[in-house]
């Protein structure tokens, strides 16, 4: 652990980084946009007016009694925004569009190119490199891609590269559910069809599934969110800096949507994926060193449209095998638990079930409400006879959460929600927590909209936790804070936007 104390004459090195990156990450930016707008004219070159700049950004500060840093520390048991996204950290996320050929209506010919960019900070608590000692930013492509459509057949449409592929959404939890696959490959889309191939591969060294026996058959980690299917420690010995051999993961994912309902606009959306890890093969005879394996999605979602702005989102999905990513939220390529005796994930699933409703009060008030369950069956069982599982053979969680935004004022709209959660990880005890927020917001649009930003706020939490959350510090902020409380607090200010 690094310490508190740290050296002063390190501290201008670690500035000229932040400044560095700082420069490296608006040259990337400025460069991006340069290209965009000023490509060759034999290119079909982007004028200003088919070039569009979105942005997305969160900045703020935060406090806590005990005076330890929590800023970006979240009191949910699940770590992201499911149960309240008040606690969130820095991140901004700008996006450039380039209309390299647009058509006059939505039916003509049209090729598009956009990249998107997630900055945040690394190490310290703002995104501001003067503001978090010198610790640097990091830059990434969230998007990058190119889009043609309506050349071959009417509503036919083609892209290729790195892309958001994920569609429901729910505000209040920051959360994307059912098919959020966003990743590099390329698909085509057909009215309500969408078709996809996306490649997905990973991880840092110290993820590598080994195999520490030497018996060939890679022993699993057993960690929720862990890499393990993707790599594997050639060498057998599991040694530090034996550099793992990575693995391709290909997901092949298609989803359909159709509406019914006239004016009601309900619809249907069904969703599907095949999750393939082939055999690693490695050596001069190219022996086997772990198997290939498989995974399989299918799910689907009901929205009713229940008039005067209100609306309800009901979705159920079930994955098996290496794609049992569910757990809080996660991601269906971001594989659960450890291997089973063969080194393969078969047995192993999970479920995710989400209700997601919205209603309007007239100008009064919007009110939105998110219920999520996740459950994981993990392939590894414990030996008969064992002692106990040396790793969790299953876990859940769930959350209930409720927001409203109530329209005081054009430029005031104060803002209440409480969730419950709760988690339970192998044999462990199950953590609770129940939360409180209060957040006074000012919106200078005057828009009487959840959706209206800028948005400028004050934000106070309360997060009352059982004894079995606070004791295995199942909260990124109970991990800062160290506290045996079981009672929280977060008090904090923050700046969104996006246009």
């Amino acid at each position: 652990m690094t310490s508190l104390k740290r050296d002063r004459s390190s501290v201008p090195s670690k500035r000229s980084a932040g400044r560095r990156a700082a420069v490296r990450a608006l040259g990337l930016v400025s460069v991006s946009a340069f290209c965009l707008t000023a490509a060759p004219r034999s290119a079909h070159a982007v004028s200003g007016e088919n070039f569009e700049w979105h942005w997305y950004s969160r900045l703020g500060m935060a406090w806590s009694l005990y005076g330890q840093d929590i800023q970006g520390r979240s009191m949910n048991l699940l770590g992201f925004g499911i149960g309240g996204r008040y606690e969130e950290g820095d991140y901004s996320e700008p996006s450039f569009v380039a209309h390299v050929v647009k058509g006059a209506t939505p039916d003509d010919f049209y090729v598009k190119s956009e990249m998107t960019f997630a900055i945040w900070p690394t190490h310290g608590s703002f995104m501001q490199p003067a503001s978090n000692g010198g610790d640097t930013i990091e830059v990434e492509f969230n998007q990058a891609y190119i889009e043609s459509g309506n050349f071959l057949v009417p509503g036919l449409s083609v892209w290729g590269g790195a892309r958001f592929f994920r569609e429901q959404y729910a505000p209040i939890g920051d959360y994307f559910y059912l098919d959020d696959l966003s990743g590099q490959g390329g698909g085509i889309s057909y009215k309500g069809l969408n078709l996809a191939i996306i490649g997905h591969t990973c991880c840092r060294p110290g993820q590598a599934l080994q195999d520490a026996d030497g018996n060939g058959v890679p022993d699993g980690i057993g960690q929720s969110f862990g890499n393990g299917p993707y790599t594997f420690d050639p060498t057998g010995n599991a040694e530090q800096g034996d550099a793992p051999v990575r693995r391709n993961r290909t997901i092949f994912a298609g989803n359909y949507k159709f509406g019914f309902g006239g004016e009601a606009n309900h619809h249907v959306k069904v969703h599907a994926e095949a999750h393939v890890l082939p055999a690693a093969k490695q050596g001069p005879g190219l022996e086997e060193r772990a198997p290939g394996d498989f995974g399989g999605i299918i799910g689907a979602k009901l929205h009713l449209g229940l008039g005067q702005g209100n609306w309800s989102d009901t979705a159920v999905r079930f994955g098996t095998g290496i794609a049992n990513g569910a757990l809080g939220g996660g991601k269906t390529y971001q594989t659960w638990g450890a291997a089973n005796d063969e080194g393969t994930y078969a047995g192993s699933f999970a479920i995710e079930a989400v209700e997601h409703v919205g209603f309007r009060i007239g100008d009064i008030a919007a009110l939105e409400g998110l219920a999520t369950f996740h459950y994981v069956k993990a392939a590894y069982e414990a030996p008969d006879g064992a002692a106990g599982p040396t790793s969790p053979e299953q876990a859940l969680d769930f959350s209930v959460q409720a927001n409203a935004a109530i329209f005081a004022h054009k430029n005031f709209h104060p803002v209440v929600e409480a969730s419950f959660q709760g988690m339970k990880v192998g044999e462990g005890e199950m953590g609770t927590v129940a939360k409180v927020s209060v957040v006074p917001t000012l919106v200078p649009t005057g828009e009487l909209s959840t959706g209206a930003r800028p948005h400028f706020k004050l934000i106070y939490t309360a997060a009352f936790y059982n004894d079995a959350a606070v004791q295995g510090r199942m909260s990124p902020y109970l991990a800062a804070t160290g506290t045996e409380s079981n009672v929280g607090h977060y008090i904090g200010a923050r700046t969104d936007w996006y246009f």
